[in-house]
């Protein structure tokens, strides 16, 4: 049989009150926004924009059919390059 000691579980929650009361102020300080850095934010914009070699693959003429597909290459004599995506590209498995 268990036998309880109050003394023991109200000191135990003194102590934790307390301790959550001294460390309450730390975590209600208000932190002060940061300003935005425009010209830093633009800068890091234009860095990450994609570059004329990585848009290449969008200046294919690219159709979401085979039917059309094959009517272009009929009208202007041109091959079929038949690219199923498999939802991975991006690791290479089409």
């Amino acid at each position: 049989m268990y036998s309880y000691q109050p003394n023991r579980i109200i000191l135990g929650l003194v102590v934790l009150g307390s301790l959550c009361l001294v460390a309450r102020p730390v975590s209600a300080e208000e932190k002060k926004p940061i300003p935005l850095d425009r010209d830093r934010i633009d800068k890091r914009i234009q860095e990450i924009q994609p570059t004329a070699k990585e848009l290449r693959f969008d200046a294919i003429g690219w159709v979401s059919g085979i039917r059309e597909a094959e009517r272009l290459a009929k009208e202007h004599g041109r091959p079929v390059f038949l690219f199923s995506n498999v939802g991975q590209m991006d690791l290479g498995r089409c």
